[in-house]
């Protein structure tokens, strides 16, 4: 069972029309479904993992993943057994990073940008899924979202905590023995700060306030 899977079994859905059947574009199984076009739009160009890109028919479970806006909006949390998926806000999203390691029987799903792209198809187990990448959770990587958390608290927004040394305004505010323990903290988010790290943007996706109601 794949991460979409679980999901999709968690849900409740409604039967498909009689006689709307064929071989899914992109998962390849047969059985119940409908057109490709009811699921994604003339602009998706998400082909990447599909069996057949130019197959007009989408299984009911695979068509469900990419026309369900709630599952490109908002995080999920996921488990295989029992299969759940449960949507989280931010502050709960940061709780369970901040809890250590994503197991290999749980998954997490976070659109950094909300409404933007498909990613419940390309979810894996043991591994956190956002707008670019698919990467592992581990103990580490937890901690250093305590250090994110801690210099949130003293007043550096997320802007501030991409760049390679402290504002001096900021850090002047702070109470001068502790200095050191800010830079310390600075210096401990350095490997997260590569162009390329998915890490510190989901950090700092996780410990801002949401602007809507926690769900």
């Amino acid at each position: 069972m794949d991460v979409l899977t679980a999901m999709w079994a968690s849900q409740t859905h409604s039967s498909t029309e009689p006689g709307n059947h064929g071989r899914c574009a992109r998962c390849a199984t047969q059985g119940a479904g409908q057109p490709a076009t009811s699921a994604v739009s003339k602009s998706f160009t998400g082909y990447d993992d599909w069996a057949d890109p130019r197959g007009r028919f989408l299984c009911d479970r695979c068509a469900w993943a990419y026309s369900t806006p709630a599952l490109r909006s908002y995080p999920h949390h996921v488990t295989r057994e029992p299969a759940t998926a449960t949507v989280l806000s931010r502050a709960r999203l940061a709780v369970i990073l901040a809890a250590g390691a994503v197991g290999p029987d749980e998954a997490l799903v976070v659109p950094l940008r909300p409404g933007r792209k498909h990613l419940v198809p390309g979810a894996r187990w043991g591994r956190v899924t956002t707008d670019n990448a698919c990467f592992p959770w581990g103990r580490a990587d937890a901690r250093l979202l305590t250090v994110v958390t801690r210099l949130r608290t003293r007043g550096f927004g997320s802007r501030m905590l991409t760049e390679p040394a402290p504002p001096f305004t900021v850090l002047a505010r702070q109470p001068r023995d502790q200095w050191a323990d800010v830079l310390a903290d600075w210096d401990r988010l350095a490997p997260w700060r590569d162009a390329d790290s998915p890490w510190l943007p989901l950090a700092l996706h996780a410990t801002t306030p949401s602007t809507k109601e926690d769900r």
